[in-house]
């Protein structure tokens, strides 16, 4: 009896178990679809489900072992095999979601009991909507430019037209998601998916703005892992807004010794991240020879930080690259302090820092640095 007694505890435990994880189905349509396939990946890319569509149709019945953000991936034959990902928050319930072949790059049209996906839903829609306007104006200004390239006659004041023009389509182009955010965040304040959005735009370049807007997000989504984690990294960012202290490098110089900003008695210095095998890396230091150290009589001063792993290969670099400048590196590679320490998400990676420390700018594109130098040479 008591063995008996036993089996039904552990019977009910694992149907309890499995109950809690939550069954979940998909109902889906892609009008007009004859043929294509269906894959939803865990956020590591694991594949989770497969799924074929045919005739325009794709059913689901499955269990969610863990609810959460997965990813969805689609293509279609008569799309050529384009693959297209979306975000999906699954758990228990039914969902109805509709893919339109024609809008490719749209978010589907998601109907389902999941109120995290509810607010998925939103955000992306109000998504979509900023980037059609953006290509849309886009679109105007190439053709204004190509009105006024046809005319023939390049005065002052066309010249100046297509300057501003080509200004604006690169704000356009350069989209970073931010506006939609910030839309979604002012019709749903309560929502607690924001954590996780805001992890997918580049709050890095612009912390403190980021900070502000995540101090006003409801206690559900600051409680969530995401919100944890965004909380911690924006809390070491805002620390490298422009006018704070210059946290310290980690590392030596090639000779074992460490760096002091303020003995190095610069005016401005640039404060370059890089690593040995990085291709773009290399390219930009021809460029800091070439248009930044002719600058070193007013003032400039130049450090390179690597975030290479092998001291040989680090020296190598520095010799082939002709890097006659202040080298550091604490050869720990991707598990550098320097890291978290300067908020540094990928390199190449720029900072700009006065002579008493404190920082002047983080600068994301190489292409950006020169004028951002002469700008504060010029004014200092």
């Amino acid at each position: 009896m008591k063995n008996f007694n036993l089996i039904l505890l552990i019977t009910i435990f694992f149907a309890s178990c499995k109950s809690s994880q939550g069954n979940f189905t998909i109902t889906g349509t892609a009008p007009g679809v004859l043929y294509g396939n269906l894959l939803i990946k865990d956020l590591a890319g694991n594949t989770m489900i497969s799924s074929s569509i045919d005739n325009g149709k794709f059913n689901i019945k499955d269990y969610i072992r863990v609810p959460g953000f997965y990813k969805m991936q689609y293509s279609f034959k008569e799309t050529k095999g384009t693959m297209r990902e979306v975000e999906l928050y699954l758990e228990q319930g039914d969902y109805n979601i509709k893919i339109d072949p024609t809008k490719i790059n749209d978010y589907p049209q998601v109907t389902s009991s999941s109120q995290l996906q509810t607010q998925l839903s939103e955000y992306n829609a109000i998504n979509d909507t900023f980037r059609h306007q953006s290509r849309e104006k886009v679109l105007a200004i190439n053709k204004q430019i190509k009105e006024i390239n046809d005319a023939e006659i390049k005065t002052m004041d066309q010249l100046s037209s297509i300057n501003k023009l080509q200004s604006e389509e690169m704000k356009f182009n350069q989209n970073d998601g931010f506006p939609a955010f910030k839309a979604f965040m002012d019709k749903y304040p309560d929502n607690s998916i924001a954590a996780h959005i805001m992890k997918s735009l580049d709050y890095q370049n612009d912390p403190v703005t980021y900070y502000k807007i995540f101090r006003e997000f409801s206690s559900a989504a600051k409680s969530t892992d995401d919100g944890k984690e965004l909380e911690s990294k924006l809390s070491t960012l805002s620390q490298l807004a422009p006018g704070s202290p210059a946290p310290d490098i980690a590392g030596n110089t090639p000779d074992g010794k460490s760096l002091n900003f303020k003995a190095l008695d610069r005016k401005l210095i640039l404060l370059d991240f890089w690593r040995s095998s990085n291709g773009s890396s290399r390219d930009n230091h021809a460029q800091i020879i070439a248009q930044l150290l002719p600058l070193t009589n007013k003032g400039l001063g130049v450090v390179s930080v690597s975030f290479d792993t092998d001291k040989d290969k680090w020296l190598d670099a520095i010799k082939r690259d002709r890097m006659n400048w202040p080298q550091v590196s604490d050869l720990k590679g991707d598990d550098s302090a320097n890291g978290p320490t300067w908020g540094i998400k990928s390199i190449p990676a720029y900072y700009l820092i006065d002579g008493q420390g404190k920082i002047v700018a983080r600068i994301a594109e190489f292409a950006d640095v020169p004028d951002a130098v002469n700008q504060y040479l010029n004014k200092h």
